[in-house]
């Protein structure tokens, strides 16, 4: 038969919201999308009817043309009203054909009709604490409004990305100060020359973006961010400096979804250090990025296969004696040469479901890990990550349950962490999972732990051992009164149910120290080190070793 390869390459000639198989009687029997479309992930689709998704008063006509399809070979453009799961109408434009080659199938390519969303309210937007511009999701939104209502005038908007060269280092050697009025001096220089004063972001820590007209010139705007940094610091930013890539913010003729996914797709390109941008407009990252998405899932298809990926183990230590109680099992992908970081290879297989073979590659990779390590002495435990889509499916509980059976000695040597939980849809039944793995002396972390009510109803629901505080909820508690006071009382909800608490992105003894007296248990952060291939790295700091 065709394989799942294939069958992804031959939908990906679409450009699509939502990419469906239906098999001879309608039924969906593949599905992949970037969003929701139907107010379903795609994975919870297979096996239900294409045609009750469709509304009442076109359920006979989309059969009709379905049936023409078959005998003609080809759909195009056929204008439909669609409704999701909540019912709500959803007008889509869709274009599609059968295959003989695979069993007769149709291939479908949904688009939705471009819908002009709500205003992005400047309340709604976060800005980062030191360069004043706008956080990466919410400069994500900002520069999407921005960019399609700025092409509404007529004219043509352009996109540049900022790369602040050697920043990493410089950074490391300057006080707080310094660092806060240089990343405050880069800010302001690319809020005033974007549009609106206001359409500048921060992609990560050497990384920004501002959107802007024709009439900037980006170079002179890297010179002035330089002669800033010297200004501020003398000799110290010999070695700073500014390079930018820019390209059409052309939004026109796309969909807002659309504009905010070529968008995404463009900013993860530049942020793994590309010297240059694949495209020169905007519109043309839509074609990269499925181009792009073929072969990452190829990529993770054979990597899963062939155990192809290498594990780092990365310390989490008890912040008040800097133990470590137990590390994190990271995946790191051997291809070096690869655009997408391990991250976004991952996310994209949650996307498309692909990422149940992994997670359980992963569970056993760890183990036969740990199983050769076992005569170089004890080793605190080590946390393997599963995600929530891998635990809502019964093949993956049932195989993982066969494991962890076969396995009972590495009951106190394994633990596992959830991820992607605001992926979850059935928490009832996804506590239920926990429960059969816990019950055979598993230990279980609920990991992404924020400060929004979601994270108190999983609390609620799922019976856990250990909760893990995000970056935001973090950063915030280290940078203000209010942070800290709310991170205290999470921390002392946490304790008082018997659930022990870690915080990421612990990065130097003063946040070690801000976050024990909120009473948090454990941290994690490049403060108690980097995450390593051997994790008798950090022998000396095992509990009992002097």
């Amino acid at each position: 038969g065709k394989t799942d390869r294939e069958r992804f390459v031959a939908l990906a000639f679409c450009r699509a919201d939502l990419l469906l198989e239906l098999d001879g009687d309608y039924n969906i029997a593949f599905a992949a999308g970037v969003t929701p479309v139907l107010g379903a992930t795609p994975e919870t689709l297979l096996g239900s009817s294409f045609l009750d998704f469709v509304g009442d008063e076109h359920k006979t006509y989309a059969r009709d043309l379905l049936t023409g399809g078959g005998r003609n070979g080809r759909l195009e453009d056929v204008v439909l009203d669609l409704k999701s799961t909540a019912g709500k109408r959803i007008p889509v434009v869709f274009s599609g054909y059968r295959m003989p080659d695979f069993e007769d199938h149709y291939f479908l390519a949904l688009k939705v009709e471009p819908v002009r969303k709500t205003h992005v309210p400047a309340e709604d937007l976060i800005e980062d604490e030191w360069s004043g511009v706008l956080e990466r999701e919410s400069f994500t939104r900002a520069a999407v409004e921005r960019i399609q209502d700025y092409d509404r005038t007529g004219a043509r908007g352009q996109l540049t990305f900022v790369r602040l060269d050697n920043v990493k280092s410089l950074t490391e050697t300057l006080g707080a100060s310094e660092k806060r009025n240089l990343m405050t001096a880069v800010g302001s220089i690319l809020k005033t020359h974007s549009l609106g004063g206001s359409t500048a972001g921060q992609l990560d820590a050497e990384n920004f973006a501002y959107v802007h007209g024709g009439d900037v010139d980006p170079e002179d705007v890297n010179m002035k961010v330089e002669e800033a940094a010297q200004q501020l610091l003398g000799d110290k930013a010999a070695e700073f400096g500014a390079r930018s890539s820019t390209l059409d913010a052309d939004g026109a003729g796309l969909s807002e979804d659309q504009v905010a996914r070529a968008l995404v797709h463009t900013m993860q390109q530049f942020c793994t250090g590309k010297a240059r941008l694949p495209v020169e407009k905007l519109s043309d990252a839509l074609d990269d990025m499925m181009q792009d998405t073929v072969e990452t899932v190829r990529f993770i298809k054979e990597t899963t296969e062939r155990c192809d990926f290498d594990l780092v183990f990365m310390p989490i230590c008890d912040l008040r004696l800097g133990r470590v109680h137990h590390f994190e099992a990271l995946s790191r992908f051997r291809d070096q040469t690869r655009a997408k970081t391990t991250f976004q290879i991952i996310t994209l297989a949650e996307q498309l479901g692909l990422i149940v073979d992994f997670d359980f590659a992963v569970v056993r990779q760890v183990m036969d890990i740990l199983g050769h390590m076992a005569k170089r002495g004890p080793l605190p435990p080590v946390a393997v990550n599963l995600s929530s889509l891998s635990l809502a499916q019964p093949q993956f509980v049932q195989r993982l349950i066969q494991v962890l059976e076969s396995r009972r000695d590495m009951n106190r040597r394994v633990m596992f962490e959830l991820t992607e939980s605001a992926e979850a849809e059935d928490l009832e039944t996804l506590n239920k999972v926990i429960q059969e793995i816990r019950s055979r002396g598993f230990e279980f972390c609920l990991d992404d732990f924020g400060a929004g009510s979601a994270s108190f109803d999983y609390l609620n629901a799922l019976d856990v051992d250990v909760v893990k505080f995000d970056g935001p909820v973090v950063r915030r508690a280290c940078a203000s009164d209010k942070g800290r006071d709310m991170l205290s009382s999470m921390a002392k909800m946490c304790s008082s149910a018997g659930v022990h608490t870690v915080a990421e992105m612990v990065e130097d003894q003063d946040a070690a120290n801000k976050l024990f007296y909120c009473g948090i248990d454990y941290g994690q952060g490049w403060h108690f080190g980097k995450p390593s291939p051997d994790p008798f790295t950090f022998a000396d700091r095992f509990i009992g070793a002097d």
